[in-house]
């Protein structure tokens, strides 16, 4: 079967790397045939590394997945430039699936974490139209599958600010829609102040299904 590389933006926090490290493991270890491994945009061992290796194994082809929760920036540009990086110089056949993303089931999941009524849904933020649109209609579905408001705050960049979305609802939970530890939740959780906040997804099963989700679907295309 081919192998997976699940493709991430990377950190300068550990934490971040050992998080997809162990998301990749759990990938593996549910997934009919194939290996697992990680590659990063920055902060880590990059996607030609990988498929280089991979090359002098004697492989010629992997799926890549984008560990992302938008179709913002990285995905547009920053991952199909690596991609075209690494065949160029692994000779190496890339195939990218779609990116992870704010997947119905992950949703789901987050959802049940969080206490009853409103929600301050906390991303990183992107100026990114498109992605903005993405993470609105995702909030849109969600409050009236939940029965409250689920409101968009960006806490790097974009509007609302985090701090502005809590400050218009004082009730609301905060829902941290980021896939790894690393600085951006531990902003996020400094800025909700005492307020209930969940924990990266990357650890939830519903992110791993959602990456073998995404696998499935490109091998059957």
């Amino acid at each position: 079967m081919i192998d997976v590389v699940l493709l991430s933006h990377g950190s300068p926090d550990p934490r971040a790397q050992d998080a997809a490290i162990d998301l990749a493991r759990s990938v593996e270890a549910n997934l009919a045939g194939g290996r697992v491994h990680c590659a990063f945009l920055q902060h880590g061992r990059s996607l030609t590394d990988v498929c280089e290796s991979l090359a002098a194994q004697g492989i010629d082809r992997v799926v890549v997945v984008p560990a992302f929760v938008t179709p913002a920036f990285h995905v547009r540009v920053d991952v199909p430039a690596a991609v075209q990086a690494a065949e160029t110089i692994s000779g190496i056949t890339v195939t990218v699936t779609e990116p992870i993303g704010a997947d119905s089931a992950i949703i789901a999941a987050i959802d049940e974490a969080l206490p009853p009524g409103p929600v301050v849904l906390a991303v990183a933020g992107t100026r990114d139209r498109a992605a903005q649109q993405t993470l609105d209609d995702v909030a849109m579905q969600w409050s009236k599958r939940r029965g409250h408001v689920v409101t968009v705050a960006h806490a790097s960049q974009g509007s609302p600010t985090l701090d502005e979305a809590l400050d218009t609802d004082p009730e609301a939970s905060v829902a941290a829609l980021v896939l790894f530890p690393g600085v951006l939740p531990d902003r996020i959780a400094r800025q909700a102040a005492g307020r209930y906040v969940t924990q990266p997804v990357s650890t939830l099963p519903a992110t791993t299904r959602t990456v073998l989700d995404r696998v499935a679907e490109l091998r059957g295309a």
